[in-house]
């Protein structure tokens, strides 16, 4: 996985690559001016005009939860929003490195909108309840990096094979490799806090994780390989 990893790297130096990383930089910056517009209209509309614009430290710790939101959830909204563009970045991995393969049936568009939304949901959902654990500081670290080691590379890992193969050949493969796909996944999960590398991160997953299904279904027998 980490050779895989590196392979990736030279991702980010392709110009198509670089444009799905503006557009979806561009739309989660986009979610959250909104949001925050939309905070500040609703406290202001819910909360006394005066009482409100009085209460400094209260403005000031709404400013700060924002913040603190945004810094958590960017690189999920980011990671939602680059899901869309699977089918794309996929294909210019196998342009590059995969050039014997025969075009992928892929991903419809709305399956693929629908698979980022319910990814999206299940990871902030699952993160919220994590926040739990902040009460055992020794319990917080573990679960954080085996709940999302096991969402972030079992969805990375199907969003690749289910392009090139069926349900139950994906499920066979992801169960032979469970343990590479969860520490792949908890290393994603540990990069994604870091700003910059965040917003590149979704792009190297999915190289990654590509890379990692090509060897595995090459290495497989003919009649364990699956189709599509």
């Amino acid at each position: 996985m980490i050779t895989a990893f590196f392979r990736s790297l030279g991702l980010l130096f392709d110009g198509r690559i670089l444009g799905i990383l503006g557009a979806c930089t561009l739309l989660s910056l986009g979610c959250f001016v909104a949001a925050w517009f939309g905070m500040s209209w609703l406290l202001t509309t819910v909360v006394p005009e005066g009482w409100w614009k009085e209460n400094w430290l209260l403005d000031l710790a709404g400013g700060l939860a924002a913040a603190i939101a945004a810094w958590f959830l960017f690189p999920m909204v980011t990671t939602a929003f680059v899901c869309l563009f699977l089918e794309r970045i996929a294909r210019i991995v196998e342009a590059r490195d995969y050039r014997d393969l025969p075009p992928a049936p892929g991903l419809p568009l709305l399956p693929a909108i629908g698979n980022s939304l319910r990814f999206l949901a299940i990871l902030i959902v699952a993160n919220v309840l994590l926040l739990l654990l902040l009460f055992f500081p020794l319990a917080y670290p573990v679960g954080f990096f085996v709940v999302n080691g096991m969402l972030v590379g079992r969805e990375y890992f199907e969003l690749v094979a289910l392009r090139r193969v069926n349900v139950a050949a994906a499920r066979t493969m992801r169960r032979k490799n469970s343990t590479e796909i969860l520490l792949g996944g908890a290393g994603f999960a540990a990069l994604a806090p870091l700003p910059f590398i965040n917003l590149v991160l979704p792009v190297l997953a999915t190289a990654t994780m590509l890379h990692r299904f090509e060897a595995w279904r090459r290495a497989a027998p003919p009649h364990h390989a699956g189709g599509g």
